[in-house]
């Protein structure tokens, strides 16, 4: 049997598996049970948080025969049409490579027949932002008037690009990128049913390598379970999804504390020999700098930073002559690098100079302090004294 990907095989089938879309599901559920169905949907979000799977859950839930007219049972005439991959009740089309108007109108003509398995004929078109003026218009309508029989599906990562008539016409849904700990633990709930041993970390650097996407977090998952087979760990992820090592950034971290240019030299040629790429090295020490500045701060734990207790602890250890106003200009610093990265001819020039500017830099003096020392007699006395 062909392998299948992980981002197939685990996408969800019913809206009780769908993770960090909680609200988008119980509304179109209650809608379902109430007898509200609007015949327009529209939703709205990033890559990878769940719109079009959605999308085709609905189309399954609508038509499918069983007995739970919330859940797909998969067994019945419609939920096997629609498995099959060429279902005749559920036209998907991209919108991509379907821009024009005549695409739309050759659309529209199917809505006039009645749905052949299911009870309604659903219409789902993907990235409708990327229809053109004409076909936008030519959809106007229906969508005012829709046969019975139809429902209309549009899914966009950019809905400021959709008309405001179509959007009046529609009920919107937006999709929010899931967190860290919602892709972590789906990912942790995979690995139980496909017995993968890993430990919180590795599944840790995929869920923010995936940066609120779960099908990103799929993908770099297959690709770390090709390489590390049933026994992944971080070193093993670090590895293959290129990202470096934590090593790295104590070294550059202690170089900064300690002005140390030459050791900030060092850390970019090891990341360079190694291969590591500069725009990896500089959002993962964005990342490092965030985490140590919300330790500084306190009230977080290693949990809610998704990240291991041991780090944590190192986190909290390191760097203590760097002020929290010291790690706020490093973190403008990288902003600005990583802004500038993309243009640069010579990046290794641009990173090692920017990198050598956080290690030159002065430390911060808290005002208060200084005004306390100044107006504080015993302090003046002693200063006295000792000249």
């Amino acid at each position: 049997m062909a392998y299948i990907a992980m981002a197939r095989k685990w996408r969800p089938n019913s809206f009780k598996d769908l993770v960090g879309q909680e609200h988008i599901a119980k509304t179109i559920e209650n809608a379902i049970l109430g007898g509200r169905l609007h015949h327009a949907f529209l939703f709205t979000g990033t890559r990878g948080v769940g719109k079009t799977t959605s999308a085709r859950i609905l189309a399954r839930t609508l038509n499918c025969t069983g007995g739970d007219p919330l859940v797909p049972c998969g067994n019945c005439p419609s939920c096997k049409d629609i498995a099959g991959g060429n279902p005749m009740d559920v036209i998907e089309i991209d919108a991509a490579s379907n821009t024009g108007v005549d695409n739309i109108r050759d659309l529209l003509q199917q809505t006039q027949y009645t749905p052949m398995i299911g009870k309604y004929k659903v219409f789902v078109i993907d990235e409708v932002h990327m229809l053109s003026k004409g076909a936008f218009n030519a959809l106007l309508k229906t969508l005012e008037e829709p046969p019975p029989h139809v429902i209309f599906i549009f899914a966009t990562t950019e809905v400021n690009k959709v008309p405001q008539t179509i959007l009046s016409r529609v009920q919107r849904f937006d999709f929010k990128r899931l967190s860290t700990k919602q892709i972590t633990g789906r990912l942790k709930f995979i690995c139980g049913e496909e017995k993968i041993n890993t430990d919180p970390e590795a599944l840790g650097l995929i869920a923010e390598k995936a940066d609120g996407s779960m099908r990103d977090a799929l993908t770099f998952f297959d690709q770390a379970y090709a390489f590390t087979g049933n026994e992944m760990n971080a070193e093993s992820v670090r590895s293959v999804l290129g990202i470096p090592p934590n090593d790295l950034y104590f070294s550059l971290l202690e170089s900064i504390e300690k002005h140390d240019l030459k050791g900030t030299f060092e850390v970019v040629d090891k990341a360079s020999s190694t291969g590591v790429e500069y725009g990896p090295l500089l959002e993962g020490f964005a990342k490092f700098i965030r985490n140590s500045l919300y330790i500084k701060v306190g009230g977080i734990t290693a949990e809610e930073l998704n990240i291991s207790d041991g780090l944590f602890s190192k986190l909290g250890s390191s760097a203590v002559e760097l002020g929290n106003g010291d790690l706020l200009r490093i973190a403008k610093i990288l902003t600005d690098l990583q802004g500038n990265l993309r243009r640069s001819s010579n990046p290794r020039l641009l990173v090692e100079t920017a990198f050598a500017r956080m290690a030159y830099l002065d430390r911060l003096t808290d005002l208060r302090r200084a005004l306390a020392a100044i107006n504080d007699p015993e302090s003046q006395g002693s200063k006295k004294k000792s000249s």
